[in-house]
């Protein structure tokens, strides 16, 4: 809640992704619950697609980490990441996310929050909507063919930034969900890169077996410099 760009953000739709979860933990009201919630959660990603097929973004996103994997594996979203989708842009395409955000919530999504790393520089935007997080990475080109992505999460002392590095690809379309999406062309070298043998579930994988990630750090938002 420091960062700036957060301050409008209420209390509500900060919480709603955690309230959203809640029922699952019921007895007799899981299962049922979690199967509504999917359907919901498909429905939803659609109405996204729908909504940024007329916007600035159209074509300039892409489908990626356990999005992509369950597509690429099971031909569907993975059960333990609904409600989570993973989506990619090129930073410099940071203004024409900004647009596309305002017919998102035009639509019904709500702003949830914006991450900026320890240079200031913005590099995740997300929009909720039934408690859904839609997140949208804005990736770097950092040289050598590599993208930089970051993404944030609770370590032993404190909050943590996590850098990663991708093979930079040109973007190919593909079907999913019954809509149209972006995907890097070579999609297994992306999940080779993050998850090694893509095709054998690990239920104990977590965010730091990333095998992409090349940096490990405490963060605080702007600590080395404005960006």
């Amino acid at each position: 809640m420091s960062i700036p760009d957060n301050r409008a953000v209420g209390t509500w739709t900060v919480l709603s992704p955690l309230v959203s979860q809640a029922p699952k933990a019921l007895p007799l009201v899981g299962d049922r619950y979690r199967r509504r919630r999917s359907a919901l959660y498909e429905q939803d990603m659609r109405l996204l697609n729908d909504v940024l097929a007329s916007s600035p973004l159209a074509g300039r996103y892409w489908v990626w980490s356990g999005l992509l994997l369950g597509w690429a594996r099971e031909g569907r979203v993975l059960s333990h990441d609904v409600g989570d989708a993973d989506l990619g842009v090129e930073a410099e395409d940071a203004d024409l996310l900004l647009r596309a955000e305002e017919h998102l919530v035009a639509a019904g999504f709500h702003r949830w929050f914006c991450f900026r790393n320890r240079v200031g520089r913005l590099t995740q935007r997300v929009v909720v909507r039934h408690g859904f997080r839609f997140e949208f990475f804005l990736m770097d080109n950092v040289g050598e063919g590599l993208q930089e992505f970051h993404v944030y999460g609770p370590g032993r002392s404190g909050p943590v930034e996590l850098a990663g590095h991708l093979p930079k690809q040109e973007l190919e379309p593909f079907e999913f969900l019954g809509r149209r999406w972006m995907k890097p062309r070579d999609h297994e070298l992306w999940l080779r890169t993050c998850y090694g043998d893509w095709r054998t579930p690990d239920p104990s994988w977590g965010m730091l077996d990333d095998r992409s990630l090349v940096a490990h750090r405490s963060w605080v938002p702007g600590a080395d410099g404005a960006g």
